[in-house]
């Protein structure tokens, strides 16, 4: 079904369709620490560390300018580091090692998050080349970053045949008319993110999510497609709305998004002049389907890279 629906969006609302992907990430850290603060047993030494990411993602939240920048991200991860190595010798030492692992891989993903996040600011809809191969590169470490959030609840395959009851297997493809480069607005490319991790929640372990985008002919076609529990058809429509969770999950999947994946994901399409379809079924699956354009000041350079290419 392709939606084509109105949205009413405030200032408030589009700031946190913009920035509640960050946030997530950060509430991810935020748990990691309440972690850490149980195994340990020592709440003292984790409640600095605990408060600053609080007021980090408040900043955030509100788009502040001052928060905005390399050294204060970085000198929050120094501040958290600081405590982890404070922890060495207050757990087992191969469950210290696995944590310490963990937390090496958020902060990279926070990196490469948080540059999107300021370059967005500066050039909210400039499209950027990416290198399919780190692009697939910065999904690896999302996906390991979603899997040890999870704490041993579920495992992110990539190969069907290791693929056991509680695993998610994930199917990822980029294909381009560039070869070997993708070309897309960053906020696309965090709405993808978005809908993965949606898609994940709403897919009961043991599932498949697959996810395919393709840049050909001057547009750019992002299908994401799960095995999850579906939306019930009469609500379909309605799921693009702000807030809005439906009713065969709201009182069931325990959450701490906000309920706007799908809003921002729809947002996003129309605001790049694109169409978005919505097709569902419940206890079968949902996929997602975003086609955009390439604007009109892309499209000569597009054509003659694609020549040189194919040459």
């Amino acid at each position: 079904m392709e939606i084509t629906s109105k949205l009413e969006l405030d200032r408030d609302k589009l700031n946190q369709l913009e920035m509640h992907s960050f946030i997530n990430l950060v509430t991810v850290v935020y748990s990691q620490l309440y972690y850490m603060q149980e195994a340990t047993q020592n709440e003292e030494l984790f409640k600095k560390p605990i408060s600053e990411v609080r007021s980090f993602a408040d900043s955030v939240r509100r788009k502040d300018d001052a928060t905005l920048n390399e050294g204060v991200l970085e000198a929050l991860i120094r501040e958290i580091t600081n405590s982890l190595g404070q922890a060495d010798g207050q757990m087992e030492p191969d469950d210290y090692k696995e944590i310490r692992l963990v937390f090496d891989e958020i902060f990279d993903v926070m990196r490469i998050r948080f540059e999107e996040l300021c370059r967005r600011r500066d050039f909210p809809n400039r499209w950027e080349e990416f290198s399919i191969e780190e692009f697939k590169s910065d999904f690896d470490k999302f996906f390991f970053a979603m899997e040890k959030n999870s704490r041993g609840r579920y495992r992110i395959i990539r190969n069907i045949a290791d693929q056991e009851e509680k695993d998610y297997f994930i199917n990822f493809d980029i294909n381009s008319d560039l070869k070997d480069i993708i070309l897309m607005p960053l906020l696309l490319k965090d709405v993808i993110r978005d809908l993965v991790a949606n898609a994940r929640k709403y897919t009961p372990p043991g599932g498949r999510i697959s996810v395919g985008i393709r840049l050909r002919d001057d547009v750019l076609k992002i299908v994401i497609e799960d095995t999850g529990l579906g939306i019930p058809e009469d609500e379909i429509e309605n799921a693009v709305s702000f807030g809005y969770r439906a009713s065969n999950v709201k009182d069931t999947i325990r959450t701490m998004g906000g309920g706007f994946g799908l809003t921002k994901a729809y947002y996003v399409t129309k605001k790049l002049s694109g169409r978005f379809w919505l097709d569902s079924e419940l206890n079968k699956g949902t996929r997602i389907t975003v086609s955009v354009p390439l604007p009109d000041e892309l499209r000569v350079n597009f054509t003659d890279k694609k020549k040189a290419v194919h040459q």
